[in-house]
């Protein structure tokens, strides 16, 4: 199965709505740092800052696997090819496999583990301690969220793999 361009679609808006949070937060910045020029500074601009950095960085996450944007180990295979003086195609797919079983364990835990600050939160109630309360919820849902994003796509990057494709070795 070739990686689906559905997927990748999907992904790619993500990627684009956590580049416009990103921009965002660097409105509110300079907004913030003008106003504090002025000595009329906001309170709220910085907790929502920190908010909006939490789920872009979340909702990006797949879209830098999807583009190899996270950091790999290429020593071993470089090793490898190295030793038998060639691109072993094999041992490449073999440590591709490997290092996104690893992600996908983790991205399971971070799943598993994000849903019972969302519960909880649900559950009490809980908002955020500051001068803007917001449902804590919102906020540890960026960790579900963009953890069962990173599971679907690396699924999908390991489908693609064992059935021969070459993008992700």
């Amino acid at each position: 199965m070739k990686y689906p361009a559905f997927w990748k679609k999907v992904v790619d808006s993500l990627a684009f709505l956590s580049g416009c949070m990103v921009m965002l937060t660097a409105i509110l910045s300079t907004y913030e740092a003008i106003a504090r020029f002025f000595k009329t500074p906001t309170s709220w601009s910085l907790n929502f800052s920190t908010y909006i950095l939490i789920w872009a960085m979340f909702l990006g996450a797949s879209y830098a696997f999807q583009e190899h944007g996270h950091v790999a180990v290429d020593m071993l295979r470089d090793v490898a090819d190295k030793i038998s003086g060639r691109k072993n195609r094999l041992l490449r797919r073999c440590m591709a496999v490997i290092g996104y079983l690893m992600a996908v364990v983790f991205s399971a835990v971070l799943l598993y583990g994000g849903r019972f600050p969302v519960s909880r939160a649900m559950r009490l109630n809980a908002v955020t301690p500051n001068t803007t309360p917001i449902p804590l919820w919102i906020l540890d849902a960026a960790i579900v969220a963009g953890s069962l994003l990173m599971l679907v796509t690396l699924v999908f990057i390991l489908l693609d793999l064992l059935n021969k494709g070459e993008k992700y070795l």
